[in-house]
């Protein structure tokens, strides 16, 4: 009902809407006068009017024990103790509503909260010879989302199906989440508002002023129409290079591109914005290699294709195309698009040039819009050395249900809505972005394709089908040891 409201509105108003053209003919609107790129949305589409904050009860099936004394203790990686656990009140508005959770959940059950910091950003699994040692030594551990499963496939982590005190119901944790890690009735790792992973979701920024200068109307009523794909964008990427210092090449720092990307960042996203995985689950719910199909061996195609052309910068930081240099480039004005997180927005927040956020586009206008969390997020799991796994359950789900009442609108509504954003189309491309959540346990869990989109980049040829030929019999052998040490399947 809304787009077609939209549609009559935009049409009365006699805004001409971009639409999905492959070939180079395609023209844009008359530069000699700018554009006309309001767009009007209904902010609150999506949601039931009685659908807020207070038809929420959050304490609500939370232990009513009290367990006066207690020191819950979390181990966090290397720089985000105050991301979990901020010793004072903070001035950041997400940081603050942290500290008044932990805060609110000491009162509610007579407990402090304390939080040690691992020795790493990355590879941080400092509790894990601990936790096999047998030791308590901490009741949660936040760990980068792929230490996090070195914890799981050890033997570490207990399996959240055996805690009562746990309600994977509740939609403080990821459903999706939890069904893409449940392997065989076992469940190690657990993400949702606990961990703030809204932060980590892979979006797309476009600059406003770049779209103006060109004369192109911004894509989102593209978006809403369901015609945004990888043809639209790649259309808009290969108009935005600009050679500004006339010496006839495109120089990263100098010039503008199309499009820049990390190589963490675009190269696995495309994958799943075309609806493929790595891994997935087969009948009697054992993990299969899906990743080899025609459709990955398109998606790839394309994309690198894209990226060989001069208008796009792939960020490389190693040989053979290493660049060490300034990457702030989308910041300067001088990327149409870049690829990053949703809390990349905060960075974005002092640039000079207006910009907006969209999903990652579809590969075929078959396709649902699909986002994922980035690799360098935290997942947690609680330790199998904990003595009272149920209190330590207890206090688990009364952190998250307090971060869903309390961080995730500090982020998301607060923060990346009102603050970050600079338009009301941003915001409902962030709710289309936030309900198109996805997870690859195959992406996550640190096996031979976890990295196929960086691993492909650093390649010569960037050929799929031949770098899948040369690792197959390694990812087989992998996956099958995957299935038995987390999944227990022999």
């Amino acid at each position: 009902m809304f787009k077609k409201f939209l549609t009559l509105v935009i049409a009365l108003v006699a805004v001409f809407a971009f639409t999905a053209c492959k070939e180079e003919t395609k023209k844009p609107v008359d530069d000699t006068k700018k554009p006309d790129n309001e767009v009007i949305v209904d902010t609150n589409v999506g949601k039931d009017e009685t659908d807020d904050e207070n038809a929420i009860d959050y304490d609500e099936g939370l232990s009513t024990e009290r367990y006066d004394g207690y020191n819950y203790r979390m181990l966090v990686r290397k720089g985000e103790i105050d991301e979990f656990a901020p010793v004072e009140e903070q001035a950041d508005t997400v940081k603050a509503a942290v500290f008044r959770r932990n805060k609110a959940i000491e009162e509610k059950y007579g407990i402090t909260i304390t939080a040690s910091e691992s020795s790493s950003n990355t590879s941080d699994t400092d509790a894990l010879n601990v936790i096999l040692a047998g030791d308590d030594a901490y009741d949660i551990v936040f760990s980068q989302s792929r230490s996090s499963f070195a914890y799981a496939v050890q033997g570490a982590a207990y399996n959240i199906n055996d805690i009562e005190s746990i309600n994977l119901e509740k939609p403080w944790w990821s459903e999706d989440a939890v069904d893409a890690f449940d392997i065989n009735d076992n469940l190690y790792i657990l993400d949702g508002d606990i961990t703030n992973s809204l932060k980590a979701a892979m979006v797309l920024y476009f600059n406003k002023d770049i779209f103006d200068e060109l004369g192109f109307d911004y894509p989102y009523e593209t978006v809403l129409d369901g015609d945004w794909t990888f043809d639209e964008f790649a259309y808009y990427v290969k108009k935005g290079g600009q050679d500004l210092t006339g010496d006839g090449v495109l120089n990263p720092g100098e010039d503008r591109y199309g499009f820049y990307s990390h190589e963490w960042s675009a190269p696995i996203n495309v994958l799943y914005a075309g609806g493929q995985k790595i891994f997935n689950k087969n009948d009697e719910g054992e993990l299969t290699l899906t990743l080899n199909s025609t459709k990955t061996v398109d998606i790839f195609q394309e994309f690198f294709s894209l990226m060989n052309n001069e208008a796009c910068f792939l960020h490389m930081t190693t040989e053979p195309k290493n660049y060490n240099g300034d990457t702030g480039f989308f910041s300067k004005g001088l990327a149409m698009f870049e690829s990053s997180t949703l809390s990349a927005a905060e960075g974005f927040r002092n640039m000079d040039d207006d910009f907006g956020i969209l999903p990652y586009p579809k590969f075929d206008e078959d396709d649902e819009y699909t986002t994922t969390i980035n690799g360098n997020q935290v997942f947690a799991i609680i330790p199998i050395t904990v003595p009272d796994v149920e209190r330590t359950g207890a206090i688990t789900e009364a952190l998250a249900a307090y971060s869903a009442k309390e961080v995730t609108p500090a982020f998301y509504d607060i923060s990346l809505k009102n603050k970050y954003s600079r338009d009301e189309e941003s915001a409902v491309m962030m709710d289309i972005i936030k309900d198109s959540i996805i997870y690859d346990i195959g992406y996550f869990n640190n096996t031979t394709f976890s990295s196929i989109g960086r691993d492909l980049s650093k390649t010569a040829t960037r050929d799929f089908s031949s770098f899948y030929a040369s690792k197959e019999s390694s990812a087989t052998s992998s996956l099958k040891s995957f299935n038995e040490d987390y999944g227990h399947i022999e």
